[in-house]
């Protein structure tokens, strides 16, 4: 076995080893509801609340309400700036959360947003997180604001994975009145999955003032639990800190998780290819099946699975030689997905996806077309201390296309995930993945991780996986990844250190890889300092390096060193940066960025520029900006992205998006235009109309989606999809290449 072989094969057994000493070098200790973290009672009632925004019922005089919020923005520790309670009652099958905001002003109260699964944040708005398992982990989010709008999340590990795509079955009622805002909040019980013996589950109630960038926490939050200091879907929210959470005391005679949930599905539509000139009709269905095996275990099958109401990706174009990243999107996939979650992740939320051994768009869709899933099977909780995902997937396969593609073999996939709670915070875990296709060797993938958090503030990490091909190809020849990390969150100063190696001859074939054959180090540091001054709220200071290396030779490929000295963000939600940056590109072959345009083999050395500027989204009108330029192999470029949104009113938005790029090269240049509009039309929460049109310039592609969603029952939906596409080197001059109209319509079925 060679050097380098043997340096990997030793990261197993260090993780190994950490498994077997964790329990003991991590005592375990109470997750939530520790000493100074606060606890609220729910009261069980015979009858159900009338969910109505009013408050009126005899169980809310009777209810324990809860106080006493602090703020962890603008001022740390200081009482809210307007006062909140909250009191929870429940019946056998239903959790009921009356919400009182008072506001002094409530003319001001921000309240935009109409649409169900919005960015809320951008509002006055109320979330509640319930620990169900009161494990300190994970986590259910609801989200509301003063309009009645709904989101909802499911949290894993802390904010490792926020699946913001999950649509939970409950309901709202609020409205304004003269001291403030009121919200009712119904939440069945079949929509959580609890342990029915315990009586106390994890808590955390937020509020946001936006209209004074005000967030506020009944369990009180400190500074460094969020390492972005907006809020938005995106971003690493601190209440994801559920080992912060308080404590929800009284839950007895609550039905357990154990439920039937049957969702079957029709769908019919019409496609027509303009360029051959034919169309064909089609007729569907199928079903979607939820079975609770136990108070913990979810088991989901799914028959004839259809992705038909998915919104169409954004269109991207691509000026580097590695691969890019499309998310995730059909809700199947989505469910549960942190579960799954394996190896390195972005420690900022630009950052680049580098690796996934499973990444679920690897299963029905295929450069582009869409592959028939004929069932799947997905298997996800807990058991003791231990959290289970398993799925498995059977899809069809696809004959050689129209258009000479090559033909898609019928495959199996499968995926299991398992992780061990180890003391309040820390994992040691696994994962395996296969693909069968007929007429080719099977392909699997193995590994080990850990995540250690000894500390509120630091975290170690570490990972190791190997692919296995089925080409016989020996096991030092390099078909290992491997990683390790470090970091630190403090109220000022964040600090963080990774490394990633994925050998030549690593494949995780249901996986992602940004880019093959590397080993990566990067070091980053990020100072914010508060100023509370001149309408200004902090100021911060980053400086990042990130160097790519050949893991085969050790030869330089890529190098980034970003600083940005000062940047802004005001006490009213705006934010300004701007930064220096110095590049290293080195090309072992020639790269065709565009057609005739060629960046020979050499080593460039360049500088540049980066620098953004967002308005705040608190406002009716929001500007973000984003700017790249300086060297580019042996040229320039220049690259801006631009987003204006207007919310005209909480019924009716828009979003219109630009991106302008220009390279020129020695070999020659090119520019060109990316435009994106959307219209989102919300008539009330259950029912909207979502418009998005895009034209890509370099690609001469120009489409239209069209959406129209209507949730006439909880849990159940009628959609009406309408795509059409054109191949248009100019808008002008387009030609039309078909167009796709879609129905579909499920119904939820509750045991």
């Amino acid at each position: 076995m060679n050097r380098r072989s043997g340096r990997v094969r030793f990261l197993p057994s260090l993780l190994c080893a950490a498994a077997l000493a964790a329990p003991v070098l991590l005592a375990p200790s109470a997750a939530t509801g520790g000493e100074g973290r606060p606890a609220a009672s729910a009261l069980g009632i015979e009858q159900p609340v009338r969910l109505d925004g009013e408050l009126t019922d005899s169980a809310w005089v009777q209810a324990e309400w809860a106080g006493g919020f602090t703020q962890r923005q603008p001022r740390t520790g200081a009482p809210s700036s307007e006062s909140t309670e909250f009191a929870i009652v429940y019946t056998s099958d239903t959790l009921f959360v009356g919400v009182r905001a008072n506001d002094r002003e409530p003319a001001r109260i921000v309240a935009k947003e109409m649409e169900r699964d919005s960015d809320l944040f951008q509002d006055d708005s109320i979330l509640l997180l319930f620990d169900t398992f009161n494990d300190g982990r994970n986590a259910y989010l609801f989200v509301t604001n003063p309009n009645g709008a709904r989101t909802d999340a499911l949290l894993t590990d802390e904010g490792r994975d926020v699946n913001w795509a999950w649509d939970g079955v409950w309901e709202v009622a609020a409205r304004r009145t003269a001291d403030g805002w009121i919200a009712e909040i119904a939440i069945p019980v079949s929509t959580l999955r609890f342990d029915p013996v315990g009586e106390e589950w994890g808590l955390n109630v937020q509020r946001m003032i936006r209209r004074r960038n005000e967030e506020t926490h009944w369990a009180s939050l400190p500074l460094e639990a969020s390492i972005n200091s907006d809020l938005s879907q995106s971003g690493q929210i601190a209440v994801y800190r559920v080992s912060l959470a308080g404590t929800l005391t009284g839950l007895r005679g609550l039905r357990p998780s154990r439920q039937l949930d049957l969702k079957p599905y029709a769908v019919g539509g019409r496609n027509e290819d303009r360029v051959r000139g034919d169309s064909s009709e089609e007729l569907d269905g199928g079903l979607d099946l939820k079975w609770g095996l136990t108070r913990s275990l979810v088991l989901d099958l799914t028959y004839n699975t259809d992705f038909a109401e998915v919104e169409v990706d954004e269109q991207q174009v691509n000026l580097t030689r590695f691969s890019l990243f499309f998310p995730e999107k059909r809700d199947f996939f989505l469910e549960n997905a942190g579960v799954f979650d394996f190896g390195p992740r972005p420690r900022v939320g630009w950052g680049q996806v580098l690796m996934k051994p499973f990444f679920s768009r690897r299963i029905g869709l295929e450069d582009g077309r869409t592959v028939p899933i004929d069932y799947g099977a997905r298997l996800t909780g807990r058991a003791g201390g231990w959290n289970i995902g398993v799925l498995g997937i059977g899809a069809a396969g696809l004959g050689p296309g129209a258009d000479g593609e090559a033909a898609v073999p019928a495959a199996t996939y499968g995926v299991a995930r398992v992780t061990r709670n180890l003391g309040e915070r820390s994992t040691v875990g696994g994962i395996f993945t296969m693909r069968d296709r007929e007429g080719l060797a099977g392909e699997r993938l193995y590994g080990l991780d850990f995540d250690w958090k000894p500390t509120q503030r630091t975290e170690f990490s570490g990972f190791w996986a190997e692919s296995d091909l089925g080409l016989g190809i020996a096991e030092e020849e390099g078909n290992e990844t491997l990683g390790a990390g470090f970091a630190y969150q403090g109220p000022e100063f964040t600090a963080s250190a990774d490394y990633v190696e994925v050998q030549p001859d690593f494949d995780p074939a249901v996986g992602f890889l940004l880019r093959p054959d590397f080993r990566m180090f990067y070091p980053r540091l990020e100072w914010r300092p508060r100023i509370e001054k001149w309408g200004l709220r902090s100021w911060w200071s980053d400086l990042g390096v990130q160097r790519f290396e050949r893991s085969s030779d050790g030869r330089l490929e890529s190098e980034s060193v970003s600083l940005s000295p000062l940047g802004f963000a005001t006490e009213s939600g705006e934010f300004l940066w701007f930064g220096p940056r110095w590049t290293k590109e080195q090309l072992f072959e020639p790269f065709e960025i565009s057609p005739g345009v060629v960046a020979p083999v050499g080593l460039y050395e360049n500088q540049g520029y980066a620098g953004g500027f967002s308005t705040s989204g608190k406002r009716a009108f929001w500007y973000d900006n984003l700017t790249f330029g300086g060297g580019f192999f042996d040229g320039d470029w220049f690259t801006t992205q631009n987003s204006v949104t207007f919310r005209l009113s909480r019924r009716l938005q828009t979003q219109s998006g630009w991106i302008y790029t220009e390279v020129d090269l020695p070999s020659g240049g090119f520019s060109f235009d990316q435009f994106q509009q959307r219209i989102n039309v919300a008539w009330t929460p259950n029912l909207r109309l979502n418009l998005l049109a895009q034209y890509n310039a370099a690609d001469g592609a120009l489409g239209v989606n069209a959406r129209f969603h209507w949730i006439y029952r909880p849990g159940s939906d009628l959609f009406i999809v309408y795509n059409e596409n054109w191949t248009a080197p100019m808008i002008s001059r387009r030609e039309p290449l078909g167009r796709q109209v879609i129905v579909k319509f499920n119904y939820l079925l509750q045991r």
